[in-house]
Formats: structure tokens, sequence, C-alpha cells
């Protein structure tokens, strides 16, 4: 779901949010749709943060819901029946690609992964020890950007009165040169 920051909100306050709590229910959103979304929803939200994804990226429902469109050139005109029918086999089809496919992606995923882990935890303990930083730091940058960022997003009140006070002024001054063209 693109949205997590709503859906997280709205599964809270619905019939199964203390079910939602008790399985500890973990609301995200998928990389690409996750940067055109708020900053303060990505950091809580956002594979790119959460620990345990690895390189996920989350876009399988997107690609799945893309397969489908080749199908509405063919599906547009026919009764409900067919419609469902054709679908229902287009996506059985995907499963059956997909699964024989499947033990090849998680392979190539994990020697993937083994690839990063060899290559890139010597750069970055160099990196660490060069700029005198740890593990729980960069953590804390994230908890820290989180927090400015709540603080931010609301408008101090000295600024909100100051701008109520322009919009007065330009009230006046307009309404002024009104009654002072019509004298």
């Amino acid at each position: 779901h693109d949205i997590a920051c709503s859906s997280r909100k709205t599964i809270t306050t619905s019939s199964i949010g203390m079910k939602a709590a008790e399985l500890n229910l973990q609301v995200v959103v998928n990389a690409f749709h996750g940067f055109s979304h708020d900053c303060q929803c990505q950091l809580c939200n956002h594979p790119l943060y959460l620990s345990g994804l690895g390189l996920e990226d989350l876009e399988t429902c997107e690609h799945v819901f893309a397969s489908s469109n080749s199908t509405a050139f063919l599906i547009r005109h026919v009764s409900y029946f067919h419609w469902m029918q054709f679908l229902d086999l287009h996506f059985d089809q995907w499963d059956m690609d997909r699964y024989s496919e499947l033990s090849t992606f998680l392979y190539n995923n994990y020697v993937q992964a083994l690839q990063i882990i060899e290559m890139d935890t010597s750069v970055l303990e160099v990196f660490k020890r060069l700029h005198n930083l740890t593990d729980t730091e960069s953590i804390n940058w994230q908890n820290k950007e989180y927090n400015y960022l709540c603080k931010v997003a609301v408008e101090p009140t000295s600024d909100a009165i100051t701008v109520a006070y322009v919009k007065q002024l330009e009230k006046l001054y307009y309404t002024e040169f009104v009654f002072m063209s019509c004298c």
C-alpha cells in the first residue's frame, strides 16, 4: 500500500487495532512510492530505513498489477464472467511462471547479498573508523531527523500570529483603497 502512515492510523483506530498491535503489524511503503511521500513518513515506513528488509524494494505488487495491464485490450468488452475467467487465467499463469523461477530468484538474491557484504563491509568499517562513527550513531541520526521534523511540522505561534496580522493589514489596505476610490 502506498500510504502507510494513513493506513496505520486507520488500522490503529479500527476494530482490528488491538490485534494488529498485539501481532506487531508493520505497515510499510514500497521504495518508489516512498520517496514521493513526506520525510517523516519515510523515516518510519520506507524499506531503506527498516531493519530486516535487506535489498527488497517491495515493488512486487506493482509488477503484478502492471502485468495485468496487458489483458485490458482483450477483456475490455467481454462479459463479467469472461472478464473474471481471463484474469484468473492470467494470474494462474503468473503464479506458475514465478514459482518455476523462485529458486533462481532466491539464489540470485542470496549471492547478491553475500557480494555486497563481502565488498562493502570493509569499506564501511574504514569509513566508520576514519570518521569515528558507530552503528548506534547512524540509528540516532535517523531518530534525531525524525524528532527535528516533528518539531518543525508545527508552525511557531509567533509566526502564525505575524502572518495573520499581515493578512489583516492587506485586507485593511484593500478596503481603504476601495472606499477611497468610491468617494
